[in-house]
């Protein structure tokens, strides 16, 4: 995980359950979410992105 945004990477951190099943994505899908937070523009779009990333797969 050492290419993902910061911001995922933090919330992935606090989120030990939710990093587990991001690292049981197909690398495909890794970069799907790491794309999708790293275009983001703004700092807080990022930070809401990856919380809607952790959301996103708790619900899975």
């Amino acid at each position: 995980m050492s290419d993902l945004p910061e911001e995922l990477a933090a919330a992935l951190a606090a989120a030990p359950d939710a990093a587990a099943l991001f690292e049981a994505l197909p690398p495909s899908h890794q970069r799907e979410y790491t794309k999708w937070v790293a275009e983001a523009k703004k700092p807080e779009t990022r930070v809401s992105r990856a919380g809607k990333t952790v959301t996103r797969l708790r619900e899975r």
